[in-house]
């Protein structure tokens, strides 16, 4: 099989129209399971309570019970892809670790949209570590299909105190498929068929 050229897929140009006709058709279609994960949730009851002496009297009494529940997922994952920075104090300094994980999706109606969840994780020096997590959703853009063209980059450099080791970027070097938006059509293809 011969490399593909990459002047034949910079000439090439995204078909938004029908990646998206095919991404609603696969969403309808496709019987690959979601992920899924057990969630617990506090739930609060009351019950009546017997008190007093010999039991005479009633009361209410509140208390909460934890309900597992299992919830799963409005899309399925095509691709991922993270980003990993580690960062040591100097002297009193707080250590700092900061991750960011990139998922692109198919949703349940049929968007292709990305899903960034952000890590930020402070560990100062003799207190208590602070942590803040936040996931957001964004529509992909033709430089997020680019990514299902390409190698992954893969990239790790430590320099004095700071460490970064990511995937998130393509390798421009190491082209995978002829034309745009042909790996992006492949990974639909491989859920569709699961």
């Amino acid at each position: 099989m011969s490399r593909p050229s990459r002047a034949a897929y910079e000439r090439s140009e995204l078909d938004w129209t029908r990646l998206r006709r095919y991404a609603e058709r696969v969403a309808r279609e496709t019987r690959a399971p979601r992920r899924t994960r057990q969630v617990v949730e506090r739930s609060e009851r009351t019950r009546q309570v017997r008190s007093g002496p010999f039991g005479l009297f009633t009361r209410q009494e509140t208390y909460t019970v934890d309900v597992p529940r299992t919830e799963t997922d409005d899309f399925w994952v095509l691709q991922s892809r993270s980003w990993h920075k580690k960062e040591r104090g100097h002297g009193n300094q707080a250590d700092e670790d900061q991750s960011a994980w990139y998922e692109y999706c198919l949703t349940v109606q049929g968007g292709l949209v990305v899903r960034v969840t952000s890590e930020t994780e402070v560990f100062p020096k003799g207190a208590p570590m602070f942590s803040d997590r936040t996931t957001s959703d964004r529509p992909m853009t033709a430089e997020d299909v680019a990514l299902f063209d390409f190698e992954a980059l893969r990239y790790h450099r430590e320099e004095g105190r700071v460490t970064v080791e990511t995937d998130r970027d393509p390798d421009h070097k190491r082209l995978r498929h002829h034309a745009r938006g042909v790996g992006l059509s492949l990974a639909l293809k491989r859920l569709h068929q699961s």
